[in-house]
């Protein structure tokens, strides 16, 4: 029998709608046509930026069902809150023609990708949008060659844990996970699955916060979730996870 070590699979997740699409200007057209709707005021972009999240419901139900939130923070996971919220959001998306027209890709995202891939990381794609829409957008686009697995709503609706657990769980093995996300719920999620043992496989997850002018929160807000590392462009990625040791570890992207 070997001694050898069992071999660790390591991965770049992205979020995807900030780290991989420009996504936040059309979050901050929805959001302010649903809150006149509630009788609430419409978010500056700075202020957008401090609540924002995916899906829309889990950062608008706050705010448009402020009193129940105040008595139950669970109502975030109440359906029919939920779907009352969805209802408005793809309304307005369709409208505008979001529905048929995705966002723009981040600049630079190809090269990123590439170049994780060449220091051996597996590149997913953890969002709360669904699989197949996704997937169309990406190959329209040519990159989603580039990418293992998505991890779509299916495993991320009630908690984004859930899907990173989910990935864990299905690969079976010791798993590193590098996330990256501009978005402070994905940050803190990955931060409370640092490390997992379950059936005798290790989880370990590595947060990084990328703060640029797509990101759906701040610079403040996402340091506030207290990521690992912090970034302000996708050209600092690699050279920055080296810095810190977090590429050291041999790997396999298989």
């Amino acid at each position: 029998m070997s001694d050898a070590p069992t071999p660790v699979k390591k991965c770049l997740m992205r979020t995807m709608s900030d780290t991989i699409e420009t996504d936040i200007h059309r979050v901050h057209v929805i959001a302010n046509e649903i809150l006149p709707r509630y009788d609430k005021p419409e978010l500056s972009f700075e202020e957008l930026r401090k609540v924002a999240d995916g899906p829309f419901d889990f950062f608008l139900a706050p705010i448009l069902f402020a009193e129940d939130y105040a008595r139950d923070p669970n109502i975030i996971y109440n359906e029919g809150v939920r779907r009352e919220i969805r209802g408005h959001a793809l309304e307005i998306a369709r409208r505008h023609g979001f529905d048929v027209n995705p966002p723009d890709f981040m600049p630079g995202v190809e090269a990123s990708l590439k170049q994780t891939r060449d220091a051996g990381l597996s590149n997913m794609v953890l969002t709360t949008s669904g699989r197949r829409y996704k997937h169309r957008v990406m190959e329209e686009a040519g990159i989603s060659e580039y990418f293992d697995e998505i991890i779509d709503r299916d495993e991320t609706y009630f908690r984004k844990e859930q899907g990173i657990y989910h990935l864990f769980r299905k690969l079976n093995r010791n798993l590193e996970v590098i996330l990256l996300s501009g978005t402070a719920t994905y940050i803190r999620a990955g931060n409370n699955l640092e490390f997992a043992q379950v059936a005798g496989s290790d989880l370990s997850v590595f947060t990084v916060a990328l703060a640029t002018e797509y990101s759906y929160n701040d610079e403040e807000t996402l340091a506030a979730a207290n990521p690992k590392l912090l970034i302000k462009s996708l050209d600092e990625l690699i050279p920055r996870l080296r810095e810190a040791g977090a590429l050291s570890v041999a790997s396999t992207a298989a």
